[in-house]
Order: structure tokens, then C-alpha cells, then sequence
């Protein structure tokens, strides 16, 4: 793979998932210039949709609380009784980072927009971020699943039903210091020369 000297194209390539992030994690300043990248992200209109919520210390724990009822109230509604073991998974969860943000995409009214623009321009906000920290020297992970579409999650994060829950970013460093490799992508069946 060639990058070149270009920082922007190797912090992009080497930006890569790790599941589990130990300690340290950003910096106060680190974290400032990580949420000031998702807020530099393009959307429609400059309408500025993004919402970051900052989980550090025990409010990681804190909201395990609320990840486990979530977990339990929708297991309940398909008749399925969770695990202690299940629970205990979702009360730790955020605790696999030093630093967890939930991205989200807020619709203003007044403003009309097609839904997946806001979806776009959060999604976009949460990939700066991820490039952000990786520029740092982080390790990141962008988590999702059906949280994300829970009403009871959204009212417990202060978003209404008409916002977009984009994902929980998860920041820190690799375990031993060592970051995975970077990405190589085969470019062979994604891309296409379009012809009349």
C-alpha cells in the first residue's frame, strides 16, 4: 500500500477497530480537538445536528445501568428472560474503554431535511472523531446494534424520538501499545467505471 508523507491518508488507513482499550485514554485538550472533528464534519444546510454525550470515570458504570435495563425491557417484550450473566454484560460494557461518546444526529424542525442526511452527517461526525483520536496515537472502536433504535435509550441520553442515536465511540489505548495493522483494501469488487 502507498501513502506517501501525506499524515491525513495514514492516519486514515491505519485507523483501525479494537474491541478492548486500556488506559490512558485522550486528554482533556485530546478530547476537546476529537469533539471539535466530529463538529467540523460536512452537513446540509450548516444546520449543526450533532449532539455528543461524554461518558469517563464511574458515569461509564453509571450507565451500564441504564444499557442493562434497555437490554432487559426489549428480552422481556420477545418473552425471553435475560441471563444474569447478559446482564452483568451490559452493565460493563462501557467499561471496555476509558472514554465512550455517543454520537447523535438531532433534527431541527424548522429546518426540512431528508432523515438520512442527518444519519449522513452523523455518521460523518463519528468518523472524523475516530480519525481524530487516531492521529493521537488511540485505539477506537464504533459500536452499534439495537440500542441504538431504543426509545428508552434515546429518553435516557436527552433525545427525542425524531433524533438519530449514530453509534457509541469507544476510546483508548491498544493493549501492550501495539496497534493492529493497517487496513489494505481490495478495490476490486467495490468499484466500478461508470459508461453510457
Amino acid at each position: 500500500m502507498k501513502t506517501g508523507n501525506n499524515a491525513t491518508i495514514a492516519t486514515i488507513f491505519n485507523r483501525r477497530s479494537s474491541g478492548k482499550l486500556n488506559p490512558p485514554g485522550p486528554s482533556e485538550a485530546e478530547l476537546i480537538t476529537i469533539l471539535r472533528a466530529g463538529a467540523a464534519a460536512p452537513d446540509h444546510k450548516l444546520t449543526r445536528p450533532f449532539w455528543f454525550i461524554v461518558f469517563e470515570g464511574d458515569a461509564r458504570l453509571e450507565f451500564g445501568e441504564v444499557l442493562a435495563e434497555s437490554m432487559t425491557r426489549r428480552s422481556l417484550a420477545l418473552g425471553i428472560e435475560p441471563t444474569q450473566g447478559q446482564i452483568t454484560k451490559e452493565k460493563t460494557k462501557f467499561l471496555r474503554a476509558p472514554l465512550v461518546i455517543a454520537v447523535a444526529a438531532k433534527k431541527h424542525p424548522e429546518i426540512v431535511l431528508p432523515d438520512e442526511e442527518l444519519i449522513c452527517a452523523g455518521a460523518a461526525a463519528a468518523q472524523n472523531m475516530l480519525l481524530a483520536a487516531t492521529s493521537f496515537g488511540y485505539g477506537s472502536m464504533w459500536r452499534s446494534g439495537d440500542v441504538l433504535f431504543d426509545p428508552f435509550i434515546k429518553e435516557a441520553l436527552g433525545l427525542a424520538k425524531t433524533d438519530y442515536l449514530i453509534g457509541f465511540l469507544y476510546f483508548g489505548s491498544y493493549k501492550d501499545g501495539i496497534a493492529p495493522e493497517p487496513n489494505d483494501p481490495e478495490l476490486s469488487d467495490i468499484v466500478s467505471k461508470w459508461e453510457s
